[in-house]
C-alpha cells in the first residue's frame, strides 16, 4: 500500500523524480514555482501567482502534464489529475469550485431551458401547419359562414397547440405569447379580418373550456 503523504511532500518527491530525467529547464523551473496546496479526491491542486502564470502553461500542457501524473503516480500509488489555480490557500481552492459548481448548475439550467424551448416551438411549428392545412384543404372559403367555420376550427386547434406547448415549456411565457399571435394573425389574413377578432373569439374559446 502507498505511502500517505501530505501535498507538499508529494510534490516534493515528484520533483526528485522529475529532475533525475531528461533535462527539461521550463519545465522544472514551474514544477519549483508553484506551491502545492492539497490533495481533493483525484485532483492534486497547486497555486501560482497571477504574476507568475507563464509557470501554468508548462505544467498544464498535454505532454508535461502527462509525464507529471506519472511521476505523481510512481510516488503516491494513485493517479492524480493537475489543476493550476490562481491563490494561495486551500480556501481559495473551495471558492474556485463552489464557484464552477454553481457555473455549471446555471450551464446546465439553460441547457435544459434551449431543450425545453425547442419542443415548445416544434409543438407551435406544427400548429401553425395545422391551420394552414384547415384552410387550404377547405373547398369554399369565400363565404362569411366558411369562413367562420374555419376560424372556430383553427381556434380549437390553437387551444390544443397551446396547452401542449405549455406543458412542455411552463415557464417560457415570451414565447408562447409571440407563438400564439402568429398564428392568429394568419388566421386572420385568412379570414380577411383584424387580427384582434380571431382573438376575441381564441380568449371566448379559452374561457369556456376552462
Amino acid at each position: 500500500m502507498a505511502e500517505e503523504l501530505d501535498a507538499e511532500e508529494l510534490w516534493r518527491r515528484m520533483q526528485e523524480l522529475l529532475q533525475r530525467g531528461d533535462l527539461n529547464p521550463p519545465l522544472w523551473a514551474a514544477v519549483d514555482a508553484v506551491r502545492p496546496l492539497t490533495v481533493d479526491g483525484d485532483t492534486m491542486v497547486v497555486s501560482v501567482q497571477t504574476a507568475e502564470m507563464q509557470h501554468a502553461g508548462y505544467i498544464e500542457s498535454g505532454r508535461n502534464k502527462a509525464q507529471l501524473q506519472q511521476l505523481l503516480e510512481q510516488v503516491r500509488g494513485q493517479r492524480l489529475d493537475i489543476r493550476v489555480i490562481d491563490g494561495t490557500t486551500v480556501a481559495d481552492w473551495e471558492r474556485i469550485k463552489q464557484r464552477e459548481a454553481a457555473g455549471a448548475e446555471a450551464a446546465a439550467a439553460q441547457a435544459q431551458a434551449r431543450t425545453a424551448q425547442k419542443g415548445a416551438q416544434a409543438l407551435w411549428r406544427q400548429g401553425a401547419e395545422k391551420v394552414v392545412a384547415i384552410f387550404t384543404g377547405a373547398r369554399a372559403r369565400a363565404r362569411g359562414t366558411d369562413l367562420a367555420r374555419l376560424m372556430l376550427e383553427s381556434v380549437a386547434a390553437m387551444y390544443e397547440v397551446e396547452q401542449a406547448a405549455r406543458e412542455d415549456s411552463p415557464d417560457d411565457e415570451e414565447l408562447h405569447s409571440q407563438q400564439l399571435n402568429r398564428v392568429i394573425d394568419r388566421v386572420a389574413t385568412y379570414c380577411s379580418v383584424p387580427p384582434p377578432v380571431v382573438a376575441l373569439e381564441y380568449v371566448r374559446y379559452c374561457r369556456d373550456k376552462d
